[in-house]
C-alpha cells in the first residue's frame, strides 16, 4: 500500500468542506446509516442489516457518538479511498453505472462531509473476517497541516471501553464510525433531544427499509460517569413514522389521545397512485391518502398531541430509493385541513438529475410547486391551453416536472374540499356562534336607532325566513342546512348571519341589508378568504373542539358586524363614502395578500 491519496483535491479544502452544512444532526447521522444500507445491498450474503447508534453524554453534553452496522464492511484499500474527497465505493460504481438501483449513496461525500460537519475528529474501524481495521480524519492536524494525506489503515480493535456497551452482536463484516470532540454547532447540546426526536426522525427517513426489513435501527443512550466507566440511560428500537398513516406498527399508535380511537383501527385511507414516466423511462409515482372521519374528529384541539403530531407531518414526502429525503412545503398553504392529506413522491436513483438530488440527499431542489394558473396567464393562455403547449416549447424534464406538480396541485385542492365535507358535522354542533348573539343583543341595547331596527320589529317571520333562505342559497349550503340555520337566525331572533359567497375580486366582503337583518357576505374570490377567513374558521374548531367560546373567528366576526353597524347608522352622504373606502380596502387587501 504505497499509493498516498490526498484528503482533498484542489476543488476542495477542509474548511469549505466542514461548512458544508446538514439539516440537523439527525441528517448527517442518516448518511452514515445510508452506507450501511448500500453496504448491505452490495452484499449479496446480507441484504438486510442492523445499525445501532450510541450517544454518549459527558458532564450533560454530547462527547461522542458511535454508528455500528453488521453489514458488508470494507476491505483496508477501500476504507483508505472512502476516507478521500470524491472517492470511494460509491463513486468508483458510479463511474461503471451512472446509478445502480437501489443504491442511497453514490456521491463519495457523505462519510466526510457528515462526520466533520459534527465532530472535529472521526474514527473509522471496519471488518471483513477476524481483523478490524481503523483510519480518520481529525479536522485539527488538517488546519495545522500536519495531515495531508488519508492514514493508512492499521489493525487495531474498537477501543475496549466503547466496544464493551456495543450491543450490537460483532457479524462477520462490520464497520463503526466513532465520532469524537462533538461541536457545539450540532442541533442538540446533549442525547436527551438528540435521540428524543431520533425516532421520529429516523422513522420517517427509513420507514419503507424499515416496514420491507430491510434495515433495523436501535438508539442506545449512556453517560460516561469517569473515565472509560459508562452507564446506560436508554435504549429502543427506531419504528415506523408514516406521513400517509397507512403503515401499521408506527409511531403515531402510542400517542395518547383525548378521544381514544379504537385499537388496530386505520387513520387514513389510502386513495390512489399516480405514475409518471421520465424521459429516461423510469417512473415516478405519486401516492395520495386522507383521513377518515374518525381519526378527523379524534384529533380535534390544538392541545391534542393526535393533532399536533400530524400537524408535524403536514407537506409532500419526497422518497428516494425507499429512503424520505424530505418533506416538501411548496405545495401547502397555511389551511390546517392540510394536515389530513397524505402525499408521497417516490422515484429511483436514476432520476437525480432530473429532481434535482443534492449531495447529502437532504432535499430535491427541483421539484416544487408551479404555479400553472400563473404561468399561463403569462402566456395568456388558458390553463388547458398551456398544459397543451408546454410540449413543444420545454424540455422534457421541465414538462414532466410541471405535470407531476399540477397533478398534486389538483388533488390536495380536491382533497381539502373533503376534508371540508369531513369537517361538517363538527362545524354544525356549533350552531351560528356567539358573535351573531353578542352582535345581535347589542343592538337591541343601544340608544341609536336606524330603520332597519323598525323593520326587524315590524316584518313578519314567515318574511324573514323567506329572504334569509335567499341568501344561503347564494352561499351554496344544501336545502337541510338551509331550513335549520334560517329557522336559527328567525327562531333566535339573531340581527346577523354570515355567507360565503362569490363576488367580484375587487371585494373583500360585502353587505346585505333586507328585513332588519344584516347578511354579511364573505367573498370567497377574494385571496383573503383562504388566507385569512377560512384560516381563523379552521383554526377556531382546532381551538375549540366545537364549543361557543371567545376565538379569533369571533373576534373578526365582531369587526365586520361593527362595521355593517356602521354603514347603517351614518348619513346617507358618509354612507356612500363608507361603502367606496370599503370597496377601496378590497383592492389593496387583494394586492398584499397576493404579494
Amino acid at each position: 500500500m504505497s499509493e498516498k491519496y490526498e484528503i482533498f483535491s484542489a476543488a476542495f479544502s477542509a474548511n469549505a468542506l466542514r461548512a458544508t452544512g446538514f439539516k440537523s444532526t439527525h441528517y448527517a447521522l442518516a448518511e452514515l446509516i445510508d452506507n450501511s444500507v448500500q453496504s448491505a445491498i452490495e452484499d449479496k450474503k446480507n441484504k438486510n442489516c442492523n445499525v445501532e447508534v450510541i450517544a454518549i453524554d459527558k458532564n450533560q453534553k454530547l462527547s461522542k457518538i458511535l454508528v455500528i452496522d453488521d453489514a458488508g464492511g470494507m476491505s483496508p484499500e477501500i476504507l483508505r479511498q472512502s476516507l478521500g474527497v470524491g472517492r470511494g465505493r460509491a463513486t468508483e460504481e458510479t463511474k461503471k453505472n451512472r446509478v445502480g438501483q437501489g443504491k442511497t449513496s453514490k456521491f463519495g461525500l457523505g462519510l466526510k462531509q457528515a462526520s466533520l460537519s459534527q465532530c472535529s475528529r472521526f474514527e473509522v474501524y471496519t471488518w471483513q473476517g477476524n481483523d478490524v481495521y481503523m483510519s480518520f480524519l481529525d479536522n485539527t492536524l488538517m488546519d495545522e497541516g500536519k495531515l495531508k494525506y488519508v492514514p493508512e489503515p492499521i489493525k487495531k480493535d474498537i477501543p475496549e471501553e466503547l466496544s464493551k456497551i456495543i450491543k450490537l452482536k460483532k457479524s462477520k463484516a462490520g464497520t463503526c464510525v466513532i465520532w469524537f470532540d462533538i461541536s457545539p454547532k450540532t442541533t442538540w447540546k446533549a442525547s436527551f433531544g438528540l435521540m428524543k426526536n431520533a425516532e421520529i426522525e429516523f422513522g420517517r427517513m427509513y420507514r419503507h427499509l424499515i416496514d420491507s426489513k430491510n434495515v433495523n435501527i436501535t438508539l442506545n443512550t449512556f453517560n460516561e460517569i469517569s473515565k472509560d466507566v459508562y452507564s446506560e440511560v436508554s435504549s429502543k428500537p427506531v419504528r415506523k413514522n408514516d406521513p400517509l398513516f397507512l403503515m401499521k406498527g408506527c409511531i403515531v399508535e402510542d400517542i395518547d389521545l383525548h378521544q381514544a380511537i379504537p385499537e388496530k383501527s386505520k387513520y387514513f385511507d389510502y386513495l390512489e397512485t399516480e405514475e409518471f414516466t421520465a424521459e429516461n423511462g423510469s417512473k415516478i409515482f405519486i401516492k395520495y391518502s386522507v383521513s377518515n372521519k374518525k381519526f378527523r374528529e379524534s384529533a380535534v384541539g390544538n392541545r391534542n398531541p393526535l393533532n399536533s403530531f400530524v400537524g408535524k407531518m403536514d407537506g409532500v414526502s419526497v422518497v428516494r430509493n425507499g429512503r424520505e429525503l424530505e418533506i416538501n412545503k411548496s405545495f401547502m398553504t397555511k389551511d390546517t385541513r392540510e394536515r389530513f392529506i397524505g402525499v408521497e413522491v417516490s422515484f429511483d436513483a436514476t432520476l437525480d438529475d432530473l429532481m434535482g438530488v443534492d449531495g447529502k440527499k437532504q432535499t430535491a431542489a427541483n421539484f416544487y410547486k408551479r404555479d400553472i394558473e400563473e404561468l399561463a396567464e403569462d402566456e395568456k393562455k388558458t390553463q388547458i391551453q398551456y398544459l397543451n403547449d408546454i410540449e413543444d416549447n420545454l424540455s422534457g424534464d421541465e414538462v414532466i416536472l410541471i405535470k407531476i406538480s399540477n397533478a398534486i396541485t389538483n388533488r390536495v385542492n380536491t382533497l381539502r374540499d373533503l376534508i371540508r365535507n369531513i369537517r361538517k358535522d363538527t362545524i354544525n354542533k356549533r350552531g351560528l356562534g356567539s358573535a351573531e348573539v353578542s352582535g345581535s343583543k347589542l343592538l337591541e341595547e343601544r340608544e341609536q336607532k336606524t330603520k332597519s331596527d323598525e323593520d326587524f320589529k315590524l316584518i313578519s317571520d314567515a318574511e324573514k325566513l323567506k329572504s334569509i333562505m335567499e341568501q344561503l342559497e347564494a352561499g351554496g349550503e344544501d336545502e337541510a342546512e338551509k331550513k335549520k340555520n334560517a329557522a336559527d337566525i328567525v327562531g333566535k331572533k339573531l340581527r346577523f348571519h354570515f355567507t360565503d359567497v362569490e363576488l367580484p375580486p375587487q371585494f373583500l366582503f360585502d353587505i346585505e341589508l333586507k328585513t332588519g337583518i344584516y347578511n354579511i357576505k364573505l367573498n370567497k374570490n377574494h385571496p383573503a378568504f383562504l388566507n385569512f377567513f377560512k384560516l381563523l374558521s379552521d383554526q377556531d374548531d382546532e381551538l375549540n373542539n366545537g364549543h361557543e367560546e371567545p376565538s379569533a373567528e369571533r373576534g373578526l366576526k365582531l369587526l365586520l358586524e361593527s362595521w355593517a353597524r356602521l354603514e347603517d347608522e351614518a348619513p346617507q352622504n358618509l354612507k356612500e363614502q363608507l361603502q367606496d373606502i370599503r370597496l377601496e380596502w378590497g383592492k389593496l387587501a387583494r394586492i398584499f395578500f397576493k404579494s
